[in-house]
């Protein structure tokens, strides 16, 4: 009796630990994913600003040119040196800035793109799991593990290739029995 005792609290304590670490784990995920679009939103408001900034320059530009062909009798020059002096740093950190953005967002596809291997990879460690204890208890056999198994490496092996077929679905390129037809070409 204490034997079956001593393994259920065993199971009990694995079952939570996995929950943690799965908790934990998904915690970390999305306080990273909140965080690098926190950063980005904040950038592209830096970058906004600094626009709404150029935008008063330009007017001023504008202004000045108007005047400058009300005025355009040879003597008065289309004067902008100054405007275009205040409007070199604000020009500079708008490059910066969109630099930032960019890096940001190469770093958000990254980590989106890591995400979904790692994603991948759990399935088919799940499925192989599934498959070796369904073969363990003699529930199918040999040759049918062996093709199950063929089967979710192939979809593994080919993961970023069906990645690609997803996003065509998703943008409309291709319709829902194209998809099929190419999954099922690359998966048969």
């Amino acid at each position: 009796m204490s034997d079956m005792f001593e393994k259920a609290t065993k199971a009990a304590k694995n079952v939570g630990g996995n929950v943690f670490s799965s908790a934990k784990n998904l915690g970390n995920s999305l306080y990273n994913s909140t965080k690098e679009q926190s950063e980005l939103a904040s950038l592209n408001v830096q970058q906004s600003v600094i626009e709404k900034k150029l935008n008063h320059f330009y007017a001023e530009i504008g202004r000045r040119y108007v005047e400058y062909i009300e005025k355009c009798e040879g003597e008065v020059s289309f004067e902008v040196e100054d405007v275009l002096d205040q409007m070199k740093p604000e020009l500079e950190k708008l490059e910066e800035v969109k630099v930032q953005i960019a890096e940001k967002e190469a770093q958000i596809k990254q980590n989106n793109e890591e995400k979904a291997r790692k994603k991948a990879r759990e399935e088919f460690d799940a499925k192989k799991a599934k498959l070796d204890k369904a073969a363990s208890m003699e529930i199918i056999s040999e040759e049918e593990y062996q093709e199950k198994l063929a089967a979710a490496q192939k979809k593994y092996d080919n993961y970023e290739i069906l990645r690609k077929i997803d996003m065509q679905l998703e943008m409309g390129i291709i319709s829902k029995e194209e998809h099929a037809e190419k999954v099922k070409n690359i998966l048969c």
